[in-house]
């Protein structure tokens, strides 16, 4: 009689998951979001990305780090009984048709809508490479190489999506929106529930950005109405922006995401364009109001860890750049009271 009997699953060694971030600000949050639902679902994930290092101190439950140096990260991603790779740019520029025929077949490569091109069956592999625990641990994750946006969202978020890619794609048992922050000691969240956090620039600043002159026609409006608008740009942003402001409204400076998600926490209210500052700001879970080009509150990259509104143009007319003169600051102040009114 054999005295061999299949491993337990709560002592078996954790299968290890090399998970590595676009490096956009909003697809680093994502990313983030993915490497706690592993953990919670008892893999031993560690998360790369320049974004999520910078939030180290807010998720001490979780194991980041930096990008790897771009002729070190297919050793060191070896390393792992599995890698789940959303390429960063750097990778990205390197990936011709030889260059993603091997990395396919090294790494479980994902991102948003992935390219035909990146699709590899690692069942064989894995299977090959792992003992049988590990390889049971990790079965369930190897039909997830494909677009997180597997089917049309129909009105859902990108978080909302993501959550569903886990469940499943990832088959994960144990899926959360919720990330495991943790605020820095002396950090309160809302501490200053009057300061409105006003995020005018972007990533795509002609066709995403509201008009400059309509902000700070906003913040006048705000200040009247007793609230404490400030102005929050890129460092590259920061002069043209304190020019603009004048000594009428602050324009503090920030020059890593850390110091920008205290400053996020502890206000009441952010309002910016389709941007990476309302991604952070509501995954520390701060009411944000999302100005959007498109008459479609419920577009998919909306920021969605915390609540929220999307305020469009009242009209939608050809060009590009139409859109600006049909959104009303008065919109945007009703959905910022209406946030202050709701929060805890």
């Amino acid at each position: 009689m054999s005295n061999h009997f299949p491993a337990d699953p709560e002592t078996a060694a954790k299968a290890r998951i090399g998970l590595v971030s676009f490096d956009s600000l909003g697809d680093g949050l994502i990313y983030l979001m993915i490497a706690d639902n592993l953990q919670r679902n008892g893999f031993d994930v560690t998360c790369y990305g320049n974004i999520a290092d910078q939030m180290r101190a807010w998720l001490p439950t979780l194991n980041i780090k930096p990008y790897p140096p771009a002729e070190r990260i297919e050793a060191e991603l070896a390393a792992y009984d599995l890698a789940i790779v959303s390429p960063p740019g750097f990778i990205r520029a390197a990936m011709d048709e030889t260059a993603t025929a091997r990395l396919r077949e090294q790494w479980l490569l994902i991102c948003q809508k992935s390219p035909k091109s990146w699709h590899f069956d690692h069942t064989e592999r894995i299977r090959r490479a792992s003992s049988p625990d590990t390889f049971r641990q990790l079965e369930k994750l190897l039909g997830s190489g494909s677009s997180i946006r597997f089917r049309p969202s129909a009105g859902a978020s990108v978080v909302e999506m993501t959550l569903e890619y886990m469940r499943e794609r990832m088959r994960l048992a144990r899926v959360s929106k919720q990330p495991p922050i943790v605020a820095p000691d002396g950090l309160a969240r809302r501490r200053h529930k009057n300061r409105i956090v006003v995020s005018p620039d972007s990533a795509g600043p002609e066709k995403k950005n509201w008009r400059p002159a309509s902000f700070l026609a906003l913040c006048r409006r705000l200040k009247a109405r007793g609230h404490a608008p400030v102005i929050v740009v890129a460092p590259n942003n920061h002069a043209a922006w304190k020019q603009m402001a004048g000594d009428a409204f602050d324009v503090p400076r920030f020059d890593d995401i850390g110091a920008l998600a205290a400053y996020l926490y502890e206000s009441g209210v952010v309002v910016a364009n389709d941007s990476g500052n309302g991604h952070l700001a509501s995954f520390l879970g701060i009411p944000v109001v999302t100005i959007y080009r498109k008459r479609n509150p419920r577009f998919h990259w909306r920021p969605d860890w915390a609540p929220g509104i999307v305020i469009c143009p009242v009209l939608s007319l050809p060009g590009e750049n139409l859109w600006k003169y049909f959104i009303r600051p008065s919109q945007i102040i009703a959905a910022i009271e209406r946030l202050q009114e709701n929060a805890d």
